[in-house]
């Protein structure tokens, strides 16, 4: 197996809150979006969501489909979210948008064979 730099198994994901009060949160490397009532529970169902797409992905009897299903960038506007907000954040903290990573579970890495 093909050892990854740290930076390669993180998942970057950005989550604010809505008109409604409710958070949204995606993670731009797989397009998954996720919506919670705060953000404790933002992260925990994206690290569920992540885990879950994950672990179908890596058991699927396509092989030559994971390297397309593992890297499903979300649209332009996303990414220019994530990083406005990381911007932002350098130059004063927000209380209403965040920035995090999350990383990929080693458990599902022997299925990339």
């Amino acid at each position: 197996m093909v050892a990854q730099k740290p930076k390669k198994l993180l998942l970057r994901c950005y989550g604010h809150k809505t008109e409604k009060g409710n958070w949204v949160g995606i993670c731009i490397d797989l397009n998954i979006a996720i919506e919670a009532a705060d953000r404790a529970l933002l992260r925990k169902k994206m690290n569920e969501a992540i885990n879950s797409y994950l672990e179908v992905v890596l058991n699927t009897n396509d092989k030559e489909t994971i390297p397309q299903l593992l890297f499903r960038r979300a649209p332009v506007g996303d990414w220019i979210s994530y990083y406005l907000i990381k911007f932002i954040l350098m130059l004063h903290k927000l209380s209403e948008k965040f920035t995090f990573d999350e990383y990929i579970p080693f458990h599902l890495s022997h299925n990339c064979r």
